[in-house]
Order: C-alpha cells, then sequence, then structure tokens
C-alpha cells in the first residue's frame, strides 16, 4: 500500500493511538482505515497499553494507513527504540492477513494499571471504530484482582462513559 507522492505504510494501534482525536492532531496524515485485529500477541497494560507475542491470543485495534512524516512523529511519542520497539507483523483486515508496523514495549516494564485520563482515550479510539472492547476490560479485571483493589476499575469505566 504504497503512494507515490509518499511512502505510507500500514500501522496497527491498539493502544491510545487508535483515538482518532488524538491521532488527528498527532498525525494530521493518517488515513483510518477500521478495526483490525493483530494475530499471535497478547494485549496488557503496563501504565500505557502494550502487546506481547502469544501464539494462542489476538489484539483487537485499529488499521491506519501513515505517513513517513507520522511515523517520525509517532517514534518520538512512542519513545522509539528506548521504550518501545517496532516491527511488522500480522493483522487481519477485512478477512485478509496483511504485514503492518507495530509498537511493542522494550523488555522490563512490569504489569501495571493506566491512568483513568488514558484508559478513556483509549476506550474512546475503540469505540470510534467499533472495537470490542473486552480486551480492554479483561485486562483491567484481571490486574485489579490480582492487586486486590476493590472499586477502582468500575470507577475507571464509569468515567469513561
Amino acid at each position: 500500500m504504497n503512494d507515490s507522492k509518499d511512502n505510507s505504510m500500514l500501522y496497527f494501534a491498539y493502544g491510545m493511538n487508535t483515538n482518532r482525536q488524538g491521532m488527528a492532531y498527532r498525525c494530521p496524515g493518517a488515513r483510518p482505515l477500521g478495526a483490525a485485529t493483530l494475530l499471535n500477541h497478547r494485549f496488557r497494560f503496563a501504565g500505557p497499553a502494550d502487546v506481547q507475542g502469544d501464539h494462542r491470543s489476538q489484539v483487537h485495534g485499529v488499521l491506519w494507513l501513515i505517513t513517513d512524516q507520522c511515523l517520525a512523529s509517532l517514534d518520538i511519542l512512542e519513545g522509539y527504540p528506548g521504550f518501545y520497539g517496532r516491527k511488522w507483523a500480522y493483522v487481519r483486515y477485512q478477512d485478509t492477513e496483511i504485514k503492518a508496523l507495530v509498537y511493542y514495549m522494550q523488555p522490563g516494564n512490569k504489569d501495571h494499571a493506566p491512568s483513568p485520563a488514558y484508559f478513556s482515550m483509549v476506550l474512546t479510539g475503540y469505540r470510534d471504530f467499533g472495537v470490542p472492547e473486552t480486551q480492554l476490560h479483561n485486562t483491567m479485571v484481571k490486574y485489579h484482582k490480582r492487586h486486590n483493589m476493590q472499586g477502582t476499575y468500575h470507577e475507571m469505566v464509569c468515567r469513561s462513559h
């Protein structure tokens, strides 16, 4: 999917870059294609969202067509290559498997709940594109049970509605 005027590429977002308004600000040249699924990975929060390789899982998110300028902006935002790395991975989009660029957190970042503002931004993005919210909710429920945090997750979701 290359454009003759600019090198465009497919980018799969699963966290804050699923948010249409945020991406319009950060990457005005990005074009959303819609909901997609990252294959062979699992979703988690380590503060921000992250994906890790797992052949038994998949991650829901949004597929974007981005420019080189968008990639440079995203690299800065994601702290590439120190905080997040990036790679090409298989994504299912409209019943077709294609390769897209995906960011992943560098090793050493432990699971950690996101801030309410971050969670709300991600949830809005999922809703913008009809992305299933299950992975967000399941991840938060597991995290809060593991850390005995009663009520915090419920309050976070209620603030996001």
